[in-house]
């Protein structure tokens, strides 16, 4: 049996459809069944990202927690500036990771031990308050 999340592997990133937020809100809303207000600035100010990174995620309706389950929002950042969000899965137990959109790449799945490699460093997991 496949995991679900393979379905989105290799989609393209496209800027206002599957950016990384753009991305993790049609996630959550078709998967997980609730809905993510959209960041309303351009993915390219990465300005602007990281201050509505910081409203929309690290506050409001999230909450910030330990150890991640599925459908939790993985905060990342370069340094320790938030600027891009993914979502945790778990395709087997011995391999959990996250599921994002990137510039340049589309949609991948990254193991923790791979982030760091590639740019990423993770903030914080956030789960979505009932």
């Amino acid at each position: 049996m496949t995991h679900w999340a393979e379905a989105h592997i290799g989609m393209p990133w496209v800027a206002g459809h599957s950016d990384c937020w753009s991305f993790a809100r049609r996630v959550w809303r078709e998967r997980f069944g609730f809905e993510v207000p959209a960041l309303g600035v351009d993915p390219g100010d990465l300005r602007g990202v990281r201050r509505a990174f910081h409203e929309g995620v690290e506050g409001g309706d999230w909450a910030m927690v330990t150890t991640p389950a599925e459908g939790d929002a993985v905060l990342m950042g370069l340094s320790s500036r938030p600027c891009h969000v993914g979502i945790w899965v778990s395709p087997d137990p011995d391999e959990a990771g996250v599921l994002h959109s990137v510039e340049g790449s589309g949609v991948i799945f990254t193991t923790p031990a791979r982030l760091a490699p590639l740019g990423w460093r993770i903030l914080g997991f956030y789960r979505r308050r009932a």
